[in-house]
């Protein structure tokens, strides 16, 4: 019996089709969100990955059964018996169901990874401490992020320039997140030449959605700063929220031209959301931060060194893209 399950242990899963290998391939991404993920946690290389998706080579019977056995048992069921089992030698042996009882341990080896390795708790507690870190993290979502929901996953995103804000992600953002979910695991990655700092939980997603009541989805010309934060009136919070605004959506620029004896200094946010750009230049000018609004309504800016850094002293950046622009200036 042993030797049986020893020959068997080295046969190669060939699926019947190509749609049920892609289907097959289509729940683990659903399961694990990213292949990266799949490659970490089954110790596949990347390149060997794409190999057996593309099905250019069959799947080691081992591999096979630790992938499936991490699926919930229905989805399981799907593929019972929709695959053969080949020898090394590619000679063609029927596979089916009762061949899942014979290796009880690898199986067993499967469920762990999925149960103990892929889905850690991630808790964002609904009623956390409304602190100036989470108001920093939230005016971030506000400049470059967004939240929604995918079937069962849900996703909160930040986007921004693939080298210029990965130090701002890697120094600041992140710890802002494990610092209010410590055993989170914020994920960055690129994608389309755009660097993503990518948070899969939902009690994060319904943190800011019905707590802050910020929109799932595209928000670009509804978005606003949360009522909770205004109603605040703690300027700590309010501006550690126009931080982050700044941080993602805003920029430091050199008017260069001739009619300038000097490089002329200029702090410049971008919005497309009317209503946002009201609020952050209200509250601007509230705190004696000089801001005008251009003739569009789709910018901010603050022009002149000296009113720079009134900005940067009252409000500031945590960026060092913006940071070592102001160095400069001295600002």
């Amino acid at each position: 019996m042993k030797e049986t399950q020893e020959k068997t242990s080295l046969k190669r899963v060939c699926f019947i089709s190509s749609d049920v290998r892609n289907l097959f391939f289509c729940k683990l991404l659903k399961k694990y969100k990213t292949w990266k993920n799949i490659c970490s946690l089954f110790k596949i290389y990347k390149s060997r990955l794409e190999r057996l998706r593309s099905g250019e080579t069959t799947i080691p019977y081992e591999l096979f059964l630790e992938l499936t056995s991490s699926l919930p048992e229905q989805e399981r069921s799907i593929f019972s018996d929709k695959f053969e089992l080949k020898n090394p030698n590619w000679g063609a042996i029927k596979g089916g169901q009762t061949t899942y009882k014979k290796h009880k341990n690898i199986f067993e080896r499967g469920r762990k990874i999925g149960s103990s390795r892929i889905k850690p708790k991630y808790r964002f507690d609904f009623n956390t401490e409304l602190t100036p870190d989470l108001c920093e993290l939230i005016g971030a979502i506000i400049g470059d992020g967004f939240t929604n929901k995918y079937g069962n996953n849900y996703l909160v995103q930040i986007t921004g320039h693939k080298k210029l804000d990965k130090d701002y992600y890697v120094e600041r953002l992140i710890p802002i997140i494990k610092k209010i979910s410590p055993n989170s695991n914020p994920i960055i990655s690129m994608s389309s030449g755009a660097l993503r700092l990518t948070i899969n939980s939902k009690e994060f997603h319904i943190l800011l959605t019905k707590r802050f009541k910020m929109d799932a989805g595209k928000k670009t010309h509804i978005v606003k700063i949360p009522e909770e934060i205004l109603d605040s009136k703690n300027n700590l919070l309010i501006n550690s929220c126009l931080r982050g605004i700044f941080d993602t959506d805003g920029c430091v620029a050199f008017d260069k031209r001739n009619s300038y004896s000097t490089p002329y200094i200029r702090i410049v946010l971008q919005m497309l959301s009317k209503q946002l750009l009201g609020q952050v230049h209200t509250l601007l000018n509230k705190q004696g931060i000089k801001a005008t609004i251009t003739k569009n309504q789709q910018y901010i800016q603050i022009n002149g060194s000296e009113n720079c850094k009134n900005f940067t002293d009252i409000v500031g950046f945590s960026n060092p893209r913006h940071l070592n622009k102001l160095k400069i200036f001295d600002l």
